[in-house]
């Protein structure tokens, strides 16, 4: 081989090796580039609870461009509007060419279910800001949001619109819903819309006189004389209950298969701790706890050494045998079940 084609053979080695890093070094450079971020967090409200046809606006702030330019924003619901709707394009004009602060007007249908609401706020080079929020689309009354009790052929009354089976069990009647009287208490949630759906929390003294005409609080031995006409088996007294098609109370074996043999159709929509009351009689900062785990009912009786104090039953998933409670009359809030 002549050297001076030995030489240029090199040179076209070291060239094709010189080449081969370049472009391995660019593609790595590419692979770690990061899309940088809008600033901020997105945020907007959206309501816990909702009634059927129910329009929402949902309002976005808290995201901002880093060069203050214009931002874009989208919005999806799922499962009614899985498609995305576009609010707002660039520098606060919608896609007409008209001034919008991106908020997005939604009407939620008659199907009661969980929504889960999506909003993005975007801007080209930018990855996107998202939040989401999840909606319940309730409605109160027999065999709505809560089904599956069996309640539509019982003997009723009805009190301001809301409809009140009951059953007859050792001597008495019995209200198998939970009161529901917007007069006092406190709904799930503070959500008005979830009132005739779980009824209502009752401070003790509230629970005294919140029964309908002609109906009263029970005390804690009518309580028990009810629950031993099934032989204290609590899987009588509970309602397999369905809560916009989740089922409510939890499976276990010391209870074993509800029945609901009493007709009592008791649901576990837990206990409130009651605290804020404002000078309308509302309570502000009302905490919610046991649900799915805890039904508890006020008797009429007071701890006899405990000013403040008195009794309430309840029912715990993990127990199979009805569970006597003591609470402060003002703070504690329990459903409230009447008799006749």
């Amino acid at each position: 081989m002549k050297p001076e084609m030995s030489h240029r053979k090199l040179n076209i080695l070291i060239f094709a090796i010189a080449a081969s890093v370049c472009i391995i070094s660019c593609k790595k450079d590419d692979e770690t580039k990061v899309t940088p971020s809008l600033s901020g967090a997105l945020s907007f409200n959206v309501p816990e609870y909702v009634f059927p046809n129910t329009t929402v606006t949902m309002t976005p702030s808290g995201v901002t461009h880093p060069k203050d330019e214009g931002l874009g924003y989208y919005w999806k619901v799922n499962p009614t509007k899985p498609k995305a709707d576009t609010t707002r394009y660039e520098n606060g004009l919608d896609k007409n060419g008209k001034p919008s602060d991106g908020s997005f007007t939604f009407t939620f249908s008659d199907t009661l279910q969980t929504c889960t609401i999506s909003g993005y706020a975007y801007a080209k080079g930018y990855s996107y800001a998202m939040k989401s929020i999840e909606c319940k689309v309730v409605e109160g009354g027999i065999d709505r949001s809560i089904t599956n009790l069996g309640l539509a052929d019982k003997p009723s009354i009805t009190v301001n619109g809301i409809v009140y089976p009951y059953v007859s069990i050792a001597g008495l009647d019995w209200l198998c819903r939970n009161i529901a009287d917007e007069s006092a208490g406190v709904s799930y949630r503070n959500s008005e819309e979830m009132s005739d759906v779980f009824g209502r929390y009752y401070s003790f003294e509230e629970a005294q006189t919140i029964c309908p005409e002609g109906w009263r609080l029970p005390t804690d031995a009518e309580w028990m004389a009810a629950a031993d006409a099934y032989d204290n088996k609590m899987a009588a007294l509970m309602g397999n209950a369905y809560f916009n098609g989740d089922l409510m109370w939890e499976y276990w074996p010391a209870v074993g298969d509800i029945t609901n043999e009493s007709g009592m159709s008791m649901i576990p929509a837990g206990y409130a701790m009651l605290s804020g009351k404002d000078a309308d009689g509302y309570y502000t900062n009302a905490q919610f706890k046991g649900r799915n785990e805890y039904a508890a009912f006020w008797t009429s009786d007071v701890v006899a050494d405990e000013e403040g104090m008195a009794y309430y039953r309840y029912i715990f998933c993990e127990q199979p045998l009805f569970q006597l409670g003591k609470a402060d009359t003002r703070t504690f809030g329990a459903n409230v079940r009447c008799v006749r």
